[in-house]
């Protein structure tokens, strides 16, 4: 029963830096997609699919780094 424990069991404080990070790598990411986006829209003088294919992406990067902030701050506020 120990065993099972330390495999499916809370891990410490320590692995909540996880969900941290990964939550900076989706706000880098959202910044990145959302100053090339416009660069390129204007030196290349793209269409609306463009724009709307970067807004999609741009979304998936903002529901990834909302995601990984919530997990975060669950995992810190219960493990105090």
């Amino acid at each position: 029963m120990n065993n099972i424990k330390s495999v499916f069991g809370p891990l410490d404080k320590k692995y909540c830096i996880y969900f941290y990070s990964l939550s900076l790598m989706g706000m880098l990411l959202l910044f990145i997609t959302i100053i090339t986006t416009i660069f390129i829209g204007i030196s290349e003088k793209k269409d609306r699919v463009f724009y709307f294919q970067m807004l999609l992406v741009s979304l998936g990067y903002g529901i990834f780094y909302f995601q990984n902030r919530l997990l975060y701050n669950m995992c810190s506020k219960t493990l105090q």
